[in-house]
């Protein structure tokens, strides 16, 4: 919904005053936001509203704008407009997690939908890295918050086909690897990029034309070694970030220290 300049109360600028017209305003809007008056995923007025409820220019709207978008308060869609930003969700890649599990753990309950289940369609998927004999694809859309928020394609070894779409419509990949499978995961290789999606997955996130999304790609290995699901999550990247921490040259180096008797 947007939100015109008319339905909240806001305090005129101070042209006189030594801090720039823009700071001014881009304050006045950080405080609505603070203050709830504008709610995450709410749209902000025009700027061509802006431009007359403030007595501004276009120049001062957009800097303002920027402004509190470099600071992380609002995201701008092209074709659509600037909105208050969501709570973000920060994945930990300390820890080997599912997906869901993430988003589960910063109390996140999302809606999945399972948009396909097919028992050999990774044999013929140019996208799965070569050598992987994970013929099983499924794909499913996470909604939080009413809006699609990531989408997400795994790869699976053949003996996961028998389960059926209704039993794996309810259980997240690594449910299907450690309690389907009965395999223990010993580690996985994450890589993360931002690129454009595909045409088909634009549609699907809702996503307009040339808009990047954060995509991580993860190969997951038994305790022996053995592959056991591949995927690859396309995620809409203003409301994701990733947390790791390595150890500096003074912990390594006490880890490497030996122990006494």
């Amino acid at each position: 919904m947007t939100l015109n300049t008319g339905d909240f109360p806001h305090t005129p600028l101070e042209p006189d005053s030594s801090e720039p017209l823009y700071v001014q305003l881009g304050g006045r809007l950080a405080a609505e936001i603070s203050n709830g008056t504008l709610v995450p995923g709410q749209q902000l007025p025009t700027e061509a509203e802006l431009m007359s409820a403030y007595g501004v220019s276009r120049v001062t709207v957009r800097q303002a704008i920027q402004m509190l978008a470099r600071t992380g308060q609002v995201v701008a869609r092209r074709g659509k407009g600037t909105f208050v930003a969501r709570v973000g969700v920060q994945h930990d890649l300390n820890t080997l997690q599912g997906f869901q599990d993430a988003l589960r753990s910063q109390g996140i309950e999302p809606e999945t939908e399972l948009l396909e289940f097919s028992a050999s369609a990774g044999r013929l998927d140019p996208n799965l890295p070569a050598g992987l004999d994970l013929p099983v694809r499924l794909r499913r859309r996470y909604i939080v918050g009413s809006e699609p928020f990531a989408l997400v394609e795994a790869y699976l070894p053949a003996q996961v086909g028998a389960l059926g779409e209704e039993r794996v419509r309810q259980l997240s990949v690594y449910d299907i690897v450690q309690h389907y499978l009965g395999l223990r995961i010993g580690r996985a290789d994450v890589a993360i990029e931002c690129r454009q999606p595909s045409h088909q997955i634009a549609n699907e996130l809702g996503l307009p034309k040339r808009t990047n999304v954060l995509v991580m790609h993860r190969t997951s290995f038994s305790g022996t070694g053995q592959p056991c699901e591949h995927m690859r999550i396309h995620i809409i990247p203003d409301r994701y970030s990733f947390k790791l921490s390595l150890p500096g040259p003074l912990e390594i180096a006490r880890a490497l220290q030996p122990t006494t008797a």
